[in-house]
């Protein structure tokens, strides 16, 4: 991808080496400060100004009793991440003593107390501590009400990245929930303006874009308690008055809204993170629509293809999205809407995923939160887990600092808890997933691990299931954000970031002529794959062959012949996956594919990932006769299976689908002696429906130990909704002794 003049970019290898250079010629901390200001003015600040066209407030400051002057760097706007940037200067080598750089970072302390002179403006200061050869950063955290300082590090080019982000950081808006909703909540002309256009485009459609709709539409019914007049009044929040819109294809255009925020905010950080120069993504895609609106669907047309992600060396970004038709039904119009999206995003600044990442965890919930309201999310059976919950089953099921260090000290190995391997097969948008990745990120910090181990063990041991297609692009964001300070050190090997569509616990299989074959259920019909190549590990190489040989417009034979030089098979594998090419290649004909091979390594996922030291997480709570019909009928037999299923079913028994839900993934994904923890409706705890799931046995005989259950039917935690709310823990391969343990929470009295 071409960038162009006015884009900004920024060489921080080349800075670091410059500012190297000056520390070899420099005697005092003044010849530091002159030199590394040339370089900051020329090489930064010049360069900003040019693409901003505005003044950047640059100016040396002598604190009180300081001996010399400091850099302070200061923002214009109220909203930046930061107003003001303090570089304190020491003597080359200074930081080769302890004692000299914790000399250095109490100065900036005192330098920050002094300027902003009250302790509520000290958030809004960034801190740096320099000697040329090394450099530290402090900052003031409101969280633990004190300051917070890390280094010494080394001057590089991820280093000095980390102080050029937090310049440019003074002339862009802050990364925050609340002023993302001011920007795209419901009450803002961008969101009622695109999702308005959106669901025009999806009145009259491109048979692809159809097909997207109606398995979108399939595999949201399986995720959540779905039907059409759960979601009627979307309408009226939008505009269009009370009854005046498919509420369907609504809800659709609005998920593809949402989703196109967060991947071109994924984007914009990867670009930042990642990429050898800092560069703004989104400016790029400003630039291509002022050479015309074509230029710019070409450019997001490699990013749907995950090709800035597979650039930057994340493989799976953008795989099974639903959510990239709106390039099919391309327009002046659609562009119109999109670059209006783009160019109220291009006023952020994402280094806050860098510099603050606790300050933006919540930041897509929150907006997803308002867009579509309460009532129908809470109809529709969406719940968020809040953070305090989430924190509560990871300290039950022991995903703690303490277990790292009990692990560790057993080892004998400084790398052994990042092979403690947690799987959240639910994972929504990402809340375990991202306070998981937290803690190990704190062990990683206090230990000095290497973050490019780290982030490979992480990115294999830390894994998410969700059959929303929406939340998986909301979780995979999350993901990559939550490791956005890791992936400078990520080296030349791709990763993949672990959360893949997929349905936890059912994945069809069939017997045919030419061998045991599983089967995924969608709009366009049944694909089959053969179970032995998804055991083998030669599902993602086949695909790619049947993907490519579909694009390139092979013809049977040479189909066969690349996918038999390319793939060791039987003939019956060969077999089915001949009438998938050719299912494929007959869709694309018809303008129907291009999304479907990756929905199928997705789905396969499962069953490729291994087993787990802990599952948490918050499954769906649907009840039975709210589940699609021929879905009922598929997972009938798992009921049975697992004894779950009454002999008659009455009116007054209420099945959940998360009693299922928790055998099934225990039983699969759980390793013996691991442990689990879930929320569930508490009342599998005292009906009659939940009589075969307080046997805590699973079919193979192993058993189940509850170690605890906590009651929280009185606290009402998800925004106060009617649900009667539990947490249980268990142990697998131990048999439950009474009394368990049950925990009753109450609301306190003021």
């Amino acid at each position: 991808m071409g960038e162009t003049s006015s884009a900004f970019s920024v060489d921080a290898e080349e800075i670091a080496k410059e500012i190297q250079e000056v520390a070899r010629e420099s005697i005092s901390e003044e010849d530091l400060k002159q030199g590394v200001e040339y370089i900051i003015k020329s090489k930064v600040i010049e360069k900003l100004k040019e693409v901003e066209k505005t003044e950047i407030p640059y100016a040396s400051w002598r604190p009180p009793r300081a001996r010399y002057e400091v850099t302070l760097i200061s923002g214009l706007r109220p909203d930046a991440l930061y107003g003001h940037l303090i570089i304190e200067y020491e003597k080359p080598k200074t930081f080769e003593t302890k004692s000299g750089f914790e000399k250095a970072v109490e100065q900036v302390k005192s330098y920050i107390r002094d300027h902003a002179e009250v302790e509520a403006r000290f958030p809004r200061y960034f801190g740096v501590v320099l000697d040329g050869y090394k450099i530290g950063f402090v900052r003031y955290r409101e969280a633990i009400k004190g300051f917070e300082s890390k280094g010494p590090f080394d001057i590089n080019k991820n280093t000095i990245a980390k102080l050029i982000e937090a310049i440019i950081g003074l002339r862009r808006k802050a990364l925050s929930a609340e002023e993302l909703l001011k920007d795209f909540g419901p009450e803002s002309q961008v969101a009622r303006e695109s999702i308005k256009t959106l669901y025009s485009k999806l009145l009259g459609t491109s048979p692809r874009t159809q097909t997207l709709f109606e398995d979108w539409r399939r595999v949201f019914s399986q995720v959540c308690a779905y039907s059409p007049e759960k979601i009627r009044g979307l309408e009226e929040i939008y505009g269009f008055g009370k009854g005046k819109a498919d509420p369907e294809k609504l809800l659709f255009a609005l998920h593809t809204y949402y989703a196109l925020i967060m991947k071109l905010l994924a984007a914009e950080v990867a670009a930042l993170c990642i990429a050898p120069k800092l560069w703004s993504y989104l400016r790029v895609l400003e630039d291509a629509y002022y050479r015309g609106h074509e230029r710019l669907k070409e450019e997001l047309e490699e990013l749907e293809e995950g090709g800035i992600f597979v650039t930057l060396g994340i493989v799976n970004f953008m795989e099974a999205d639903y959510f990239a038709w709106y390039l099919d039904e391309w327009d002046e119009q659609v562009a119109k809407c999109v670059i209006d999206i783009i160019s109220r995003l291009s006023d952020y600044d994402p280094t806050a995923a860098e510099l603050e990442p606790e300050s933006i965890r919540d930041l897509f919930k929150r907006l997803y939160q308002n867009l579509v309201p309460k009532k129908i999310r809470h109809d529709l059976g969406e719940y968020y887990t809040p953070d305090w919950l989430a924190e509560l089953i990871l300290n039950e099921v022991g995903w703690t600092l303490k277990t790292f260090e009990k692990v560790r000290e057993e080892k004998n190995d400084l790398l052994a808890p990042l092979d403690l391997r947690l799987l959240d097969p639910a994972c929504g948008s990402g809340t375990f997933l991202v306070l998981a990745i937290s803690r190990l990120k704190q062990y990683i910090e206090e230990h000095w691990i290497d973050k490019g181990a780290a982030l490979r063990k992480i990115t294999k041991n830390v894994v998410g299931f969700d059959l929303n297609p929406l939340a998986v692009v909301a979780s995979r964001t999350n993901y990559l954000i939550a490791l956005s300070d890791m992936l400078r050190e990520k080296g030349a090997e791709p990763i993949e970031i672990p959360v893949y569509l997929a349905d936890s616990i059912l994945v069809e299989r069939r017997e045919t002529l030419a061998g045991a074959a599983y089967i995924l259920k969608t709009a366009v019909g049944e694909f089959s794959v053969p179970i032995s190549i998804v055991e083998k590990g030669l599902l993602a190489k086949a695909l790619i062959v049947i993907e490519e040989s579909v694009r390139k417009n092979y013809n049977l034979d040479e189909f066969k012949g690349r996918l038999l030089k390319e793939v060791s098979l039987e003939e019956g594998e060969a077999s089915i996956l001949t009438g998938l090419f050719m299912m494929l290649s007959e869709l694309e004909k018809k303008g129907k594919n291009r999304v479907w091979t990756r929905i199928l390594k997705n789905s396969f996922a499962p069953f490729f990932v291994g087993k787990f030291d802990y599952i948490v997480g918050n499954p769906p709570w649907i009840a039975w006769e709210n589940l699609p019909e021929d879905y009922r009928e598929r997972i009938k037999p798992l009921y049975n299976m697992y004894n779950l299923m009454p002999k008659k079913i009455q009116a007054k028994v209420k099945l959940d689908h998360s009693m299922l839900f928790s055998y099934i993934v225990m039983d699969r994904y759980l390793k013996e002696g691991g442990y689990f923890g879930f929320l569930i409706t508490q009342t599998v705890f005292v009906s009659i429906a939940g009589e075969g799931f307080r046997r805590f046995l699973l079919p193979s005989g192993v058993p189940l130990k509850v170690l605890k259950i906590h009651d929280l039917v009185e606290l009402l935690p998800f925004e106060g909704a009617q649900n009667r709310t539990s947490v249980f823990i268990i142990k697998k391969g131990e048999k439950t002794s009474f009394p368990i343990q049950y925990i009753k929470w109450r609301m306190r009295k003021l």
